[in-house]
């Protein structure tokens, strides 16, 4: 039996720090702050319940991706740009989810992790993002703000990209949360 794995996804508490990352927070009202964060985190969390009936459990989001028409490219690259390592990015309109294997490697090494767990993990929050794009709505048009603002003219408006890593993060933390409760603690095996 494998080590039992800490989920290194933010939980619920490092969402609002991921919201404060994004270029645009500082134009989000402070008192809306708590409510879009919660929200996007709601929607991550409930569409990982949904599918999770919707899947009677599968743990296997290399088959759920492929039942739904992905396609899967693993790349054996460390893809970093500027000082942030991406481990994998969804391919709007073209299906296709990107899997960064030395990116993945690196992290599952950090983190104590089977690489198949890792790339797993991964992808089931790539998946998130198929599902935004195919069932949900992007969680990031769902606050808007504006592009630019001089003074009191707010020109244009801009979501919230954030939010989209936030219902993120929260579907692949529930999604693994729901897999390990049904095994009663046990390893998740793949």
């Amino acid at each position: 039996m494998q080590q039992e794995i800490q989920l290194p996804f933010p939980d619920r508490t490092l969402a609002d720090r991921e919201l404060e990352r994004d270029p645009c927070y500082g134009r989000i009202p402070p008192q809306d702050r708590a409510g879009i964060v919660e929200s996007a985190w709601n929607k991550g969390a409930n569409a990982a319940r949904a599918l999770y009936r919707e899947q009677a459990g599968s743990y296997d989001f290399f088959a759920i991706a492929r039942a739904s028409g992905l396609k899967l490219v693993e790349k054996d690259v460390d893809f970093v740009s500027g000082n942030q390592r991406y481990f994998s990015d969804y391919i709007a309109g073209q299906g296709v989810v990107n899997l960064y294997l030395k990116s993945i490697g690196l992290w599952a090494q950090q983190n104590g992790m089977e690489l198949k767990q890792a790339e797993n993990l991964i992808l089931s929050h790539e998946y998130f993002h198929f599902l935004e794009w195919t069932r949900l709505g992007l969680t990031s048009r769902e606050y808007r703000v504006p592009m630019l603002c001089v003074g009191p003219l707010r020109l244009g408006n801009t979501g919230i990209r954030a939010l989209s890593e936030i219902g993120a993060h929260a579907f692949a933390r529930t999604y693994h949360e729901l897999c390990k409760e049904a095994d009663h603690g046990a390893d998740i095996e793949l």
